[in-house]
C-alpha cells in the first residue's frame, strides 16, 4: 500500500470484530461501538499501518492489517469542517470537527458522516452531512465556535491557523428552533450578549457599558470576544405570548463531560511530570489544597437553605475577578442576578458580618458597586455560584488523601479523612522518593491515641530517608529512639547528636586504627541521617552504632582512603558551628550538604548561611539547592555570564536597536518620574557620567528605566535575548516555564496565564556617601519566587574615586569576608548590594518600620503597608535596630556579574546598585513556597485599589488546584507499579 494516500500523521478510527460492530449492524448506535482512535505513524507496502493509539504509551504502538478479517471498519481523516454540536447545553453552537472517510467499511455507514470534535474529542455520525460547513479562516466571523477545552492544535490540518474566535451562532437566529422553543416553553442558554439576545431584560454590567455598544461594528452580530457576564450562564425561555423571560441559571448538576474534563485528571501521565515529582508536589502542596477544600466547604455552609447554587461555566481566556477586591475568583462566589456583579467569599463574609450602619461607607476599602438604577447590593440578595462543575473539587480532595495513603506520603492537613496506610510495597519505596508511614499511625490509617499527627513532607529520590532499612525488617519506620533529656538553657548537658559531634570535635583524636570501608552509599546514608535530624534530638548511641556498623558491614568491599574517624571528622567539621556560643547570630546554613553530592561545586557565603552554586550547568544542582530552598533561604548561582551571548546584553546594543522609543525614567534619589524621554538618553549615560541627564541642581541624575520593556513585551520585543536567557537560566527544573517543579506550568492554557516575566531592571549605580541611604529598589516582597540574573555591569567613566566609594558601601553593607575576597582577590565585578530577609520575619520588619514612621510623625493608613508600599530602604542604622530590637538578621549579598540571586516568595528584599547594572528577572512558583503565595494573596486584598500589588495576577488557587490534579492523575496512572513492587 505504501503511503501513496498520504496516511502518515493522520487520525484513524478503527473498529474490530469484538468492538461492538454486531450491535451497530443490528441497529444499535454506531457511536456506542468500541472505536479505537489513534494516529498513523508508518505505512507498509503490504497493507499494514503502524498506529499510535490514544491513551496508550507511545511505546505501545501496533501494526494493524487494514484489510484483515478482524477489521470491520477503518476511517481516515479527510478535512476540517464546522458541525453542530450535539451537546444539549450547546445545541446552537457549531464546533470545528475532523471529518473522516471510510477506507474499509463492513459496518454499513451509508450516508452517515463520521466526525470527531476538537477539544472534547466527541465522536459523532451525522446523517448526510447536511449540517457540515467547510472550515475557512476567512469566514470565522460568520460561523464561530464556543470552545471550553483546549483545541487540538497538534493535528496537521489545523496547524498554521492563526485563531479560532470565541462567539456563538445564536439559537434565536434559527427560526425553526425559535418556533419549537416557543411551542414547548423549553429553556435555553443565553448564547450571546444581553444587548443582542435580550435587550429588554436586565443587562449585565459589561453590556451596559456605552463603550461596548460603540465597539460593535454590526448591530446584528456579537463581538467575537464575548465578555457578557450572562453568556452561557443565564437560562431564558419564551412565555406563552412569545416574550423572552429569565428562567434561571445553570446548576452544578447540569455540567457536562466537556466541562468536567478541565477539572478532573486525565488517565494518562501528564507531560513533564514523573512519579517522584508528583509525589513531591503532593507532599508540599497537598496541605494547601486541603485547606482550599475546607475553605470551600465552609463557604457552602454560608449558603441559606432556601438558596440554590448556580454554576458559571469557566470561559476560555477570561479571568473571573471579584468586583470588590480584584482577587481571582476560584470557585464559590456570590453573583447579582440582575447585573452579574460578583464578590469573592472573603468580601461576602466581610459585608455580611458588618453592622448595617457601616455597609455603605464610601471610605471603606471594600466598598461595593451599585446595581441598576443605583440600588445597593445586599448580601442576602446575591446568588451563590460555583465555577468548578459538579463535585469535581471534592473528588480531587478524596483522590489526594487516597494517593497519600497508597504512596506513603505523609500529610499535615486538618482534614479528618486522611489515609496514611500505604499499599503493599509502598513502604519500601522510600528509595524512590516516598516517605514511609509514621510510627504513630495505626494499621487502619488512623493516628494512635495521643499520637501527634504532624508529619513532614516527602522527599524525592536521592534525598529520601534511607535509614528505614537499617533494622533489617520490612517495617516502614524504625522503632523510635528514647527521647533524650532537654538541654539546659546554657547549652550544657545536651544529649543531641549534633552537640555530641561538636563536643567530639574538641577532643583529641584516638590513636586506634579504625580503617573501616566507607563507601559513598554509606556516606550518603550517614549524611541523610545527620541532615534529617539536624533540628531534632536523636539518640547518640544509636547514631554512633549506625555509622559504625554501616562501615564495617562492608568490610569485604574495596578499600577506600580514609576510615570511620576521618569521615566523622568530615561530618564534625560540617556541624561544629552549631556548638557556637548562644550570643552569636543563629546560623541557618546547611554546612553538611557537601556530603550529599561532593560533585556539586559550591561554597558558603554570609558566614555559612548562604549557598553559592558555582557551576550553573551542573544537572545535580537542584539536590543541594532544594535543601536550602525549602527552608526559605535565598541561594546564589554564579557564572551565568559565561554562558550568555555577551554582545546581546551590552548597553550600546539596546541603544542602537531601541534608542528612539519613548520611556519614563525614575530618579533613584527622590523617586521623581521623568517622562517623554528617549531610551537612548538613558543608555548613552549608562557608562559615561558626563552624558547623563541633569537635574535642577545641574548635577547628573541617578536614573533607572521604568517598566521597560513594558508589560509582557520582553519576548516579542527581544526574542533573541529571550531565548538566550531562557536557555541558560540556572536550576531549569524550577525556573523554566515548563520546568517540572515550576507549578505555574500546571495551569492549563484555557486560563489566562500569569505574567511571570522575564522583566528587565536597568539602573545607574548609587556611589556617593549620601546615596548609601537610598535604594535602587526599596524594600518589598513578591508573591512568587524569582531568580534575578546580573547580565551586565557597567563601570562608568568620570569618577576616579568610585572604586573606593563602592568598597566603602560594601563595608557598610554588613557583607561577609568571603564576599569581599571575590572583589579583592578574584577581581570580579560587583554590581548590586542586596539585603534579603526570611519571609517569616516580614511582620517584625513591619513593626519596626511602623515604629520608625511614628517616630518621624508619619501616618499608617489601614490600606497601606510599609513593605508593600516600597517606601523604605533599610540603611545600616535601621538594619542594626532590626537586629538589636527584634533579633532579625538577613542575608547581605553582593551580586557580581553573572550571579543569579534566587529570592523566595514572601521574602522582603531591597537592592542598591553599586555600578550601572542590567538585571533580568524571571518569576516561578515552587512547591516549597506555595504557602507563602497563598498567604500573600490574602494580604494584597487589603491594599488600596491603586496599589500595584492589589490585583491577584498569580491565580495561586488555580495553580494549586491544577498542580494537585495533575499530580494525583500521574500517581493514579502509576498505581500498577505498587502491586509489582
Amino acid at each position: 500500500m505504501g503511503d501513496s494516500l498520504g496516511l502518515i500523521g493522520k487520525r484513524l478510527l478503527l473498529l474490530l470484530n469484538d468492538g461492538g460492530s454486531a450491535a451497530a449492524a443490528a441497529g444499535g448506535a454506531v457511536e456506542q461501538a468500541a472505536w479505537l482512535r489513534g494516529t498513523v505513524r508508518a505505512v507498509s507496502v503490504i497493507g499494514l499501518v503502524f498506529v499510535e493509539f490514544d491513551d496508550s504509551h507511545w511505546r505501545q504502538r501496533s501494526w494493524v492489517q487494514v484489510y484483515g478479517d478482524e477489521v470491520r471498519a477503518v476511517l481516515m481523516e479527510s478535512a476540517i469542517v464546522w458541525a453542530n454540536c450535539s451537546d444539549p447545553s450547546l445545541s446552537a453552537a457549531q464546533w470545528p470537527a475532523l471529518m473522516f472517510k471510510p477506507l474499509v467499511d463492513h459496518v454499513g455507514l451509508g450516508s452517515l458522516v463520521p466526525v470527531e470534535f476538537f477539544g472534547p474529542r466527541t465522536l459523532a455520525f451525522l446523517p448526510n452531512g447536511s449540517s457540515l460547513h467547510t472550515f475557512e479562516v476567512g469566514n470565522c466571523h460568520k460561523i464561530c465556535v464556543v470552545i471550553f477545552l483546549s483545541v487540538d492544535v497538534h493535528n496537521h490540518l489545523i496547524l498554521g491557523l492563526c485563531v479560532i474566535y470565541v462567539a456563538g451562532l445564536s439559537v434565536l437566529k434559527d427560526q425553526n428552533k425559535v418556533r419549537r422553543l416557543k411551542q414547548s416553553g423549553e429553556s435555553f442558554l443565553q448564547d450571546g450578549s444581553c444587548i443582542n439576545v435580550a435587550p429588554h431584560l436586565h443587562k449585565c454590567r459589561e453590556c451596559r457599558l456605552e463603550r461596548y455598544r460603540k465597539s460593535r461594528e454590526d448591530e446584528d452580530d456579537d463581538d467575537p470576544n464575548v465578555s457578557c457576564r450572562f453568556f452561557h450562564f443565564r437560562r431564558l425561555a419564551f412565555t406563552k405570548k412569545g416574550v423572552l423571560r429569565v428562567e434561571g441559571f445553570l446548576s452544578p448538576q447540569q455540567s457536562d463531560s466537556m466541562a468536567m474534563g478541565l477539572w478532573l485528571p486525565s488517565l494518562t501521565v501528564h507531560e513533564g511530570l514523573d512519579l517522584d515529582t508528583s509525589k513531591y508536589i503532593l507532599a508540599n502542596v497537598g496541605d494547601q489544597f486541603c485547606q482550599l477544600v475546607m475553605s470551600e466547604k465552609e463557604a457552602m455552609m454560608m449558603v441559606e437553605p432556601h438558596q440554590k447554587v448556580a454554576w458559571k461555566r469557566a470561559v476560555r481566556g477570561v479571568r473571573e475577578m471579584c468586583d470588590v477586591c480584584e482577587t481571582t475568583l476560584f470557585n464559590i462566589h456570590w453573583v447579582c442576578r440582575k447585573c452579574g456583579f460578583g464578590v469573592c467569599l472573603d468580601c461576602y463574609r466581610l459585608r455580611k458580618n458588618r453592622p448595617p450602619e457601616g455597609r455603605y461607607d464610601k471610605g471603606s476599602v471594600f466598598s461595593w458597586l451599585k446595581c441598576a438604577k443605583g440600588q445597593p447590593h445586599e448580601p442576602q440578595n446575591l446568588m451563590p455560584t460555583q465555577i468548578i462543575p459538579g463535585t469535581a473539587l471534592y473528588s480531587i480532595g478524596d483522590m489526594v488523601h487516597a494517593a497519600r495513603g497508597k504512596w506513603g506520603i505523609k500529610a499535615n492537613c486538618p482534614c479528618t479523612s486522611r489515609h496514611n496506610k500505604p499499599l503493599s510495597g509502598a513502604a519500601n519505596s522510600v528509595g524512590n522518593g516516598a516517605t514511609s508511614t509514621s510510627a504513630t499511625t495505626r494499621p487502619n490509617g488512623e493516628p494512635a491515641a495521643g499520637a501527634a499527627v504532624k508529619t513532614e513532607p516527602v522527599e524525592e529520590a536521592g534525598i529520601a530517608d534511607t535509614t528505614s532499612g537499617f533494622s533489617g525488617t520490612n517495617s516502614s519506620t524504625p522503632s523510635p529512639a528514647p527521647a533524650p533529656t532537654q538541654a539546659t538553657k546554657d547549652g550544657k548537658g545536651s544529649s543531641s547528636a549534633l552537640h555530641w559531634l561538636a563536643d567530639l570535635a574538641t577532643q583529641k583524636e584516638p590513636k586506634g586504627e579504625t580503617n573501616g570501608v566507607f563507601t559513598p552509599d554509606v556516606k550518603r546514608i550517614c549524611a541523610s541521617l545527620l541532615l534529617r535530624h539536624r533540628h531534632k534530638k536523636i539518640n547518640v548511641l544509636n547514631m554512633f552504632l549506625f555509622i559504625y556498623f554501616c562501615s564495617f558491614s562492608l568490610k569485604q568491599a574495596d578499600k577506600m582512603k580514609g576510615g570511620l574517624p576521618n569521615f566523622l571528622d568530615h561530618i564534625i567539621a560540617s556541624v561544629v558551628e552549631t556548638k557556637k556560643s548562644g550570643t552569636a547570630p543563629r546560623r541557618e546554613g546547611l554546612m553538611g550538604l557537601s556530603v550529599l553530592d561532593p560533585h556539586t561545586s559550591h561554597s558558603w557565603l554570609c558566614d555559612g548561611r548562604l549557598l553559592c552554586l558555582q557551576d550553573p550547568s551542573n544537572t545535580n544542582n537542584w539536590k543541594i539547592f532544594r535543601e536550602c530552598w525549602k527552608q526559605g533561604q535565598p541561594v546564589l548561582v554564579s557564572g551565568i555570564h559565561k554562558k550568555l551571548k555577551g554582545n546581546l546584553w551590552k548597553p550600546e546594543s539596546f541603544s542602537k536597536e531601541f534608542g528612539d522609543q519613548d520611556v519614563d525614567l525614575v530618579n533613584c534619589r527622590n523617586c521623581a518620574i521623568i517622562s517623554d524621554v528617549k531610551v537612548r538618553d538613558f543608555w548613552d549615560g549608562f557608562q559615561v557620567i558626563s552624558k547623563r541627564l541633569k537635574g535642577g541642581d545641574g548635577q547628573p541624575m541617578v536614573l533607572k528605566l521604568k517598566d521597560w520593556p513594558p508589560g509582557e513585551d520582553f519576548r516579542d520585543m527581544m526574542p533573541t535575548r529571550f531565548d538566550d536567557l531562557m536557555e541558560n537560566l540556572p536550576l531549569p527544573e524550577y525556573t523554566k516555564r515548563d520546568g517540572r517543579l515550576n507549578l505555574a506550568c500546571r495551569l492549563p492554557n484555557f486560563f489566562v496565564r500569569p505574567d511571570l516575566g522575564p522583566k528587565m531592571y536597568n539602573a545607574y549605580g548609587l556611589i556617593s556617601t549620601e546615596d548609601r541611604r537610598v535604594g535602587t529598589t526599596n524594600l518589598h516582597l513578591d508573591v512568587s519566587d524569582a531568580v534575578n540574573v546580573m547580565v551586565y555591569v557597567g563601570i562608568p567613566e568620570g569618577d576616579s574615586d568610585q572604586e573606593k566609594k563602592v568598597m566603602q558601601t560594601i563595608e557598610e553593607g554588613d557583607v561577609d569576608d568571603m564576599t569581599k575576597r571575590r572583589v579583592y582577590e578574584a577581581k570580579e565585578k560587583p554590581g548590586a548590594l542586596w539585603h534579603i530577609y526570611a519571609a517569616k520575619d516580614a511582620e517584625k520588619i513591619r513593626e519596626l518600620l511602623r515604629k520608625v514612621g511614628e517616630e518621624q510623625g508619619q501616618e499608617n493608613p489601614p490600606d497601606h503597608d510599609p513593605i508593600h508600599d516600597q517606601s523604605w530602604y533599610l540603611d545600616q542604622t535601621l538594619r542594626r535596630r532590626l537586629y538589636e530590637e527584634y533579633g532579625v538578621q538577613g542575608w547581605s549579598i553582593v551580586q557580581f556579574l553573572g550571579d543569579a540571586v534566587f529570592i523566595p516568595a514572601g521574602a522582603p528584599h531591597q537592592v542598591h546598585n553599586l555600578y550601572s547594572c542590567i538585571k533580568v528577572a524571571e518569576d516561578f512558583v515552587s512547591p516549597e513556597h506555595v504557602k507563602h503565595c497563598f498567604r500573600l494573596t490574602q494580604e494584597f486584598r487589603h491594599l488600596s485599589t491603586t496599589h500595584t500589588n492589589h490585583e491577584d495576577k498569580l491565580q495561586v488557587k488555580n495553580i494549586i488546584y491544577h498542580a494537585v490534579k495533575d499530580a494525583v492523575g500521574t500517581l493514579k496512572a502509576h498505581e500498577p507499579k505498587l502491586g509489582r513492587s
